[in-house]
C-alpha cells in the first residue's frame, strides 16, 4: 500500500501545506490543518485496511476448513465402512442372543428377542452419549479464525473509537 500522503503536491507531508490554506482548513485539536483531501484520504485508507482484514479473515477460515476436511476425511470413511458393517451384523447378533436364551435359559423366544432388543437400545443410547459429549469438547471448528476475527471487531472499535481524537489532559 502507497502512502498516499507523501505522492500528493501538496500533502499534510509537504513543507508548507496548510500555508495557503489557513483560513479555509479546520483544525484536528493539536493545531495542523485538515482539510476535506485529508478526511477522504483516511477514509480511503480505512476502507482498504477493512478489505485487507476481511481478506486475510477469508484465507483464513478456508485454511482451517480444509485442515477439518482433511482431518474428517480418513476417520469418517472408516467409520461409515465400520458402521455399515456393523448394521449388517447386528440382526444377527442379536437374533443369535436371543436364541442362546431360549436355549440356555428355557425363556420363550418372544421375551429373549425383546429383552435382546431393550439391552441393545440401552447400550446404543450410551454409547451415542458419550460420543456426542466427546465431540462436543473436542477442538474441531474454526478456533483461529474466531480469535482472529475477535482481534479484528476489537481494533476496529479502537479505531472507531478514538479516531481523529486528542489526548485528553487531565488537570
Amino acid at each position: 500500500m502507497a502512502d498516499q500522503a507523501s505522492m500528493r503536491a501538496n500533502g499534510p507531508g509537504t513543507p508548507g501545506a496548510t500555508a495557503g490554506r489557513a483560513g479555509s482548513a479546520a483544525t484536528n485539536g493539536n493545531g495542523n490543518g485538515v482539510g476535506a483531501a485529508d478526511v477522504v484520504t483516511n477514509v480511503a485508507e480505512f476502507g482498504e485496511d477493512l478489505l485487507s482484514l476481511a481478506e486475510l479473515q477469508a484465507r483464513l477460515a478456508a485454511i482451517e476448513w480444509r485442515q477439518n476436511v482433511a482431518a474428517a476425511k480418513v476417520g469418517g470413511a472408516v467409520i461409515a465402512v465400520g458402521g455399515v458393517m456393523a448394521l449388517a451384523a447386528l440382526p444377527v447378533a442379536l437374533a443369535g442372543i436371543a436364541e442362546l436364551l431360549v436355549w440356555g435359559l428355557n425363556w420363550n423366544r418372544g421375551a429373549a428377542l425383546l429383552v435382546v432388543a431393550l439391552a441393545t437400545m440401552l447400550l446404543s443410547g450410551l454409547a451415542m452419549g458419550l460420543a456426542l459429549a466427546r465431540l462436543l469438547a473436542s477442538d474441531m471448528g474454526f478456533p483461529l479464525s474466531r480469535e482472529e476475527f475477535t482481534r479484528n471487531l476489537n481494533w476496529l472499535r479502537s479505531v472507531l473509537l478514538y479516531s481523529g481524537r486528542t489526548a485528553r489532559r487531565w488537570r
